[in-house]
């Protein structure tokens, strides 16, 4: 099943948002020595088949995959990869105060609003904080891009004195580009309700822990699955603002965040459209390539997944399944896949495949994906369907052009 296009070979693009590299360059060089950055060195490897129950039999309608072949997967991918939410043993409380809004924020275009979320416990309590962007003037509620990215949502402000960056935020969001078409904007700090730590002492794990427990269990949740909780707990405070249209939320991250966007996508099924950029491994590129970043390389960061995927170190083969069923398990809600050209860390081929090879599931309602194994051109969207993609120029970070597709895309899905 393995499809291969041959690309030169490029230095590894280096961003500043990346949480990936905390060595020296001298230092990554040597952990890189057996990374594959090349197509030819990409070994053989069989997908297991979305559209084949666990017995072999075929799936053949929308309504099977719905009722008994995603249950399968879903199932699958939570043991191994991503971790199960477990039940706590004392019932977490949530609670959302607005403590702040600003009805004539960026020159009365939109009201801001500041959200505080708390959750509680007999074991503690963790906080998190939204920023909505609402724009005024609507006879209805506003369709929303849910952005989740690494700094601080907390007082965010607006460039206004700077021609070329007027109208953006400081964590690089062009709000005009979306206020202009009828859309919002709700931003949240990845991480904020967990900490790249062992023991998660000072995150939501805490509150869900039984007895004498002091880790997840293997098959419970790491970081990526807790940033996804994250993402629906923020759903729960947009289905209660009545300024916000919850059926129309779309749901976006980057690199590290990108991976959670995916898995907080497919576990959540309010959410309306999912983006995920530059998500490499455990997002939307496939496991088997072994291209660029692996889960060799992801368990750097010992509880980014669930402790049971470490058994697939070097084995990842014997998965049983790749990321392509993950994309799947969105249909039939459009997601759209974003690769950059320089950014072979995050295997940006592999990611095109996994998109192909969910395809035949999309294709069970009827919908338009990525149905030939040759990619897109550079900086041509394949977007005027449910399961989108581009690759552009540049490598790992946001640019221009990935935000003009994505307002091009919600316009076209929630108009």
């Amino acid at each position: 099943m393995k499809k291969a296009s041959l690309f030169p070979l490029a230095l590894l693009s280096l961003s500043m948002n990346c949480l990936f590299f905390t060595d020296s360059l001298a230092q990554s060089k040597e952990w890189e020595k057996d990374v594959i950055y090349s197509e030819s060195q990409v070994p053989f490897y069989e997908l297991p088949d979305p559209l084949h129950n666990i017995d072999g039999s075929k799936i053949a309608t929308a309504e099977d995959w719905l009722n008994t072949r995603r249950p399968q997967i879903m199932g699958l991918l939570a043991n191994t990869l991503y971790g199960h939410v477990p039940v706590p043993e004392s019932p977490v409380q949530q609670t959302f105060e607005v403590i702040e809004i600003d009805t004539t924020f960026f020159e009365g275009r939109c009201t801001r609003k500041q959200i505080e979320a708390t959750f509680s416990n007999v074991r503690g309590r963790v906080k998190m904080h939204i920023v909505l962007f609402v724009p005024n003037g609507m006879d209805r509620p506003a369709p929303m891009l849910l952005r989740m990215g690494f700094g601080d949502v907390t007082g965010d402000n607006i460039e206004l004195n700077n021609i070329q960056a007027y109208g953006r935020l400081k964590n690089g969001t062009p709000l005009i580009d979306l206020l202009d078409q009828g859309f919002g904007l709700a931003c949240i700090k990845g991480g904020e309700v967990v900490k790249d730590e062992i023991g998660f002492s000072r995150s939501i794990q805490k509150l869900f822990y039984k007895g004498k427990q002091s880790m997840p269990r293997a098959n419970e949740w790491g970081v990526l699955a807790a940033i996804a909780w994250q993402f629906s707990r923020t759903m729960d405070y947009l289905e209660i603002d009545e300024t916000v249209d919850a059926s129309k939320v779309a749901i976006l991250g980057f690199s590290k965040l990108g991976k959670s966007t995916l898995w907080a996508g497919a576990l959540d099924t309010r959410f309306a459209m999912v983006f995920s950029q530059n998500s490499g491994c455990a997002g939307a590129a496939l496991w088997r390539r072994n291209f660029g970043e692996n889960l060799k390389y992801m368990s750097r960061f010992p509880h980014w997944l669930c402790d049971n995927a470490k058994k697939f170190i070097g084995r990842e083969k014997d998965l049983p399944v790749d990321q392509h069923m993950l994309l799947a398990c969105i249909a039939p809600r459009p997601v759209y896949i974003v690769s950059g050209i320089n950014d072979l860390w995050a295997d940006n081929m592999g990611e095109y495949l996994s998109a192909h090879y969910a395809t035949p599931v999309y294709e069970l309602f009827g919908l338009q994906g990525q149905s030939s194994p040759e990619r897109p051109r550079l900086n041509e969207a394949n977007d005027d369907r449910a399961l989108a993609y581009h690759i552009r120029s540049g490598a790992h970070g946001y640019f221009q052009y990935d935000w003009d597709q994505y307002i091009k895309f919600m316009a076209f899905h929630f108009k």
